[in-house]
């Protein structure tokens, strides 16, 4: 070791040499390294001088390896490829501990945020970099490793799966003061009910909903009006109403009374949660591996 410390002052040079050796020729071995002729030139008499022996015979237009020279070859050529790969590999198992993570605000916001701690106890090393948006994003062009999205059509584009399929029902706090006793769907006609608007599928809101059960829907300005799923959910939450949502989003909430639903109301069926996961990365198998336990553990 302690020669080693006195001799990687060369680690340049060496590098030096291998380009020139395999080459043969000062000039081009200068051009792949990005270097001056006058620079390898240099470099190559410093290795020299300090081994003390000759490596290249110089002639006008060529140089050649020397004995000594085709010897130093052999050792310290392969040497470095080793040195190289090595390096590679480290960088690219750096790499693949980070996760590109791609899923919708809803998703991400009431689904995957309040279990990701459960993932990084069990994966420490492996970081999730989170790419939360509503719009369909080039996956290949973003870098992204997993995504999770919701889909009104079976995608049967390769590398895409099923997860779990939506199920909503009207859900409310226990904060919320209601004008009836809740236990039917004609209740709901006379509760002050929370309108998803904006650019919403109809099967998310309440006139689709009601007209599902042969009921005419009440009008948007009996409840509030809001433009964001998000924004409905936490409105729901803070008793302001009753929401129209549902499985897998708010299980968290219905599991530990946050939210409340409505006994004797059977759900609607909605669109499935897709997944995928790049195939050529192992922590992308493990990261969706982990989601599709989360719903199997339900």
């Amino acid at each position: 070791m302690a020669n080693l410390r006195q001799d990687v002052h060369l680690l340049r040079n060496l590098v030096t040499f291998q380009a020139a050796s395999r080459a043969e020729n000062f000039t081009k071995a200068a051009t792949d390294l990005g270097v001056s002729r006058v620079a390898v030139s240099r470099q190559i008499a410093e290795l020299e001088q300090a081994l003390g022996r000759k490596l290249f015979s110089r002639n006008h237009r060529k140089v050649a390896l020397t004995r000594h020279g085709e010897v130093f070859a052999k050792d310290i050529n392969p040497a470095l490829d080793a040195i190289t790969k090595a390096l590679t590999r480290q960088r690219a198992n750096a790499s693949d501990t980070r996760l590109s993570v791609t899923v919708t605000s809803a998703f991400a916001t009431y689904w995957l945020m309040p279990r990701l701690i459960d993932f990084g106890a069990k994966h420490p090393d492996i970081e999730v970099n989170l790419l939360v948006s509503d719009r369909y994003i080039d996956l290949e062009a973003e870098g992204i490793d997993v995504a999770v999205r919701y889909s009104p059509d079976e995608l049967e584009i390769a590398g895409w799966s099923p997860l779990v399929q939506e199920i909503i029902f009207p859900v409310y706090s226990p904060r919320y003061k209601a004008a009836t006793a809740l236990q039917n769907e004609e209740d709901l006609l006379q509760e002050r009910l929370l309108f998803l608007a904006g650019k919403y599928r109809a099967e998310a809101r309440w006139e689709h909903w009601f007209s599902e059960r042969g009921h005419n829907p009440p009008e948007e300005r009996s409840g509030i009006s809001v433009n964001t799923y998000n924004n409905m959910l936490q409105a729901a939450i803070e008793g302001q109403g009753i929401a129209l949502a549902g499985h897998p989003l708010v299980d968290t909430f219905l599991a530990d009374g946050t939210l409340i639903s409505m006994d004797g109301i059977s759900p609607l069926r909605r669109e499935v949660y897709y997944l995928y996961w790049r195939p050529d990365h192992e922590n992308a198998r493990i990261f969706s591996a982990w989601i599709e336990s989360q719903f199997i553990a339900l």
